[in-house]
């Protein structure tokens, strides 16, 4: 009976735990509350040890993280909670159109829609479905707001809260940054800065910013662009473990390079050369020979393209030919995958190009035994080529993939030499569809050894 009525021992919190993330649960603060997990504890866990184990096996990458983290983190798990009573003590009905309107906002933005398509095309047919497939009245639907103005306002706070959560993240987290600066219409310069780091022991990618360089675009405006967004978000700089960029001079300059300038601010920073950029101004390295052919290709091309009468005929013929693709593609320099899929695109309407054509000098040249065979090494190679710069970009991707990406593509490389030096083909869709001399395979086999 002494045992029975004995008093249960009952711990409480204290304020030490919050070190390790814990808070005392809403509805009962005998017990943990994990702000990293979300999981509540039982009474008996709330001692300081089973709490700094808990912590650490299973939130081990917050081992280093400071008291401040959690504090901010229990500020903005309060206001959730704030804001969640509010929304409860309101009807459920205008609670779900409330929150019908921001997902549709998203989707707008998303999908890059003007603003107004919620009001004119998104409610009339959702109020079509209604009447028609459910046969219900759409009252709910028509106190959903979906103006222009709305819709607008609702991706600014969507935006600004996901740059105050990110903000918050990177003012306790040690993160790596990507800069790149570039020209868009009406010459209007931008500099666009992403970030990765570790949340959940999963690499996370998010755009930081994205600001217009108003005048000149040299390394100090760079800078100090960043400079300026990190001290008005309190970013320690410090957190910047790695700063990359693509290879040009403003960038990479070693007396006056932005990369340089934030590496005097923080000299722990690793700077690394963008890997994609790297190998991408390795492609461009063509032998003079391959790059006369590639530039009769785009010739061929830009032939069609260029002449709205010539591309209509151009149309019609290979209707009449009964042909899989009607139109060429485009080259532009600045896009990486376009040389791939202008060549690729080129070869699978080189029999009725060399009809359409046949009259053109380039295009004369292009259908020799060597120019042919020259077109569809470009094809197969630059192909391959893009599949590369797919499998180099990604969420999860890190440099040691990446280097193991390139190594094997170099491997690839050593391979091929070997095989067409022998003509040997298998590894090439056209170049093995079409006759190779001795001189064509000495022309491919120099080019594959400068990679």
């Amino acid at each position: 009976m002494n045992s029975v009525h004995a008093k249960i021992k009952v711990c409480q919190y204290s304020d030490e735990y919050l070190l390790f993330g814990f808070i005392p649960a809403t509805h009962d603060e005998r017990l943990p509350f994990c702000l990293l997990c979300h999981q509540c504890l039982t009474n008996e866990s709330m001692k300081r040890g089973r709490l700094e184990n808990h912590w650490k096996a299973k939130h081990s990458f917050h081992v280093n993280s400071k008291l401040e983290y959690f504090k901010s983190l229990k500020e903005k798990f309060e206001k959730r909670s704030t804001i969640n009573s509010l929304f409860s003590a309101r009807s459920a009905s205008k609670d779900r159109g409330l929150e019908a309107s921001y997902e549709i906002s998203l989707l707008i933005a998303k999908c890059g829609k003007n603003h107004t398509i919620g009001e004119n095309l998104i409610k009339p047919a959702i109020s079509t479905f209604l009447k028609v497939v459910l046969e219900k009245d759409d009252q709910d639907l028509k106190s959903m707001p979906l103006s222009n103005n709305t819709v607008s306002s609702r991706i600014d706070e969507m935006s600004c809260d996901v740059e105050v959560q990110l903000v918050e993240k990177l003012k306790y987290t040690n993160f790596s940054i990507q800069l790149d600066e570039s020209t868009v219409r009406d010459s209007e310069a931008l500099l666009m800065a992403y970030v990765r780091y570790v949340d959940n022991g999963e690499f996370i990618e998010d755009m930081l910013f994205c600001e217009a360089l108003e005048t000149t675009t040299i390394a100090i405006d760079i800078y100090k662009k960043l400079k300026t967004y990190l001290d008005d978000k309190q970013i320690p700089m410090e957190n910047i473990i790695s700063c990359s960029a693509d290879g040009a001079p403003v960038m990479m300059g070693k007396k006056n390079g932005v990369l340089k300038l934030l590496k005097d601010d923080n000299p722990q920073m690793l700077l690394v050369h963008c890997v994609i950029h790297r190998q991408n101004l390795v492609s461009k390295k063509v032998s003079p020979v391959l790059n006369e052919t590639l530039n009769a290709v785009i010739k061929c091309i830009n032939t069609i393209k260029a002449n709205a009468k010539c591309e209509r005929l151009f149309k019609q013929f290979c209707k009449d030919q009964n042909a899989d693709y009607v139109r060429l593609l485009l080259h532009t320099d600045v896009r990486w995958l376009s040389n791939g899929n202008c060549l690729k695109r080129f070869m699978e309407l080189f029999d009725i190009l060399s009809e359409f054509l046949d009259d053109k000098p380039y295009m004369t040249l292009l259908l020799t035994v060597d120019g042919k065979a020259l077109v569809s090494y470009l094809a197969d190679i630059f192909e391959k080529l893009n599949l590369l710069n797919k499998e180099l970009q990604g969420t999860n991707m890190t440099l040691v993939n990446s280097k193991a990406k390139i190594f094997g593509f170099i491997s690839f490389l050593e391979l091929s030499q070997e095989n067409i030096s022998v003509k040997k083909f298998e590894q090439f869709y056209w170049l093995n569809k079409c006759e190779v001399t001795d001189a064509t395979c000495l022309v491919i086999v120099e080019h594959l050894k400068k990679w």
